[in-house]
């Protein structure tokens, strides 16, 4: 009996650890095997209407989409792993005529290093007991409109 309750255990722990795959962005389509446009043939809409709203637009510059694909790999309580990433763009004209397609993928990607620094802000800080005990005592906020000369139950 004590036998089968850790053979059941171990099956159980076991299970958390297994890893799971996602797909993140555009999932190309069945008979697709890769985003491409013609240029001077294809335009705007032409790719829109072939492949759906882009992952990205710039705010600032409508000359260039992108297509985002990647694949994650995740592992019980480790951190999520980019196995595949794929990255199209569609450069256009003024007149919105596909002038380059280009292809980015995982190898082609720049790891940036974010400074770990923080902005101090002005104010008070706050301890746990001060945030804790901070509110005891406030009135909430009253309900709905006060109308004058209504009694106020």
């Amino acid at each position: 009996m004590l036998r089968a309750i850790t053979l059941v255990a171990v099956i159980i722990a076991l299970s958390a650890c297994v890893s799971t795959r996602a797909r993140h962005g555009y999932i190309i389509e069945r008979g697709e095997t890769e985003l491409t446009a013609e240029q001077g043939l294809d335009s705007r809409e032409s790719v829109l209407a072939r492949y759906g709203e882009p992952t990205l637009r710039p705010a600032l510059n409508d000359n260039t989409w992108y297509y985002v694909t990647m694949t994650t790999n995740a592992r019980a309580f480790f951190r999520t792993q980019t196995t595949n990433r794929q990255v199209v763009a569609f450069n256009f004209d003024n007149e919105g005529s596909v002038t380059a397609v280009e292809t980015y993928a995982l190898d082609d990607a720049m790891n940036i290093n974010l400074v770990d620094r923080e902005t101090p802000t002005r104010g008070k800080q706050l301890t746990f007991i001060e945030q804790l005990v901070g509110s005891v005592g406030q009135l909430p906020p009253t309900q709905g409109p006060q109308v004058p000369g209504q009694d106020q139950r």
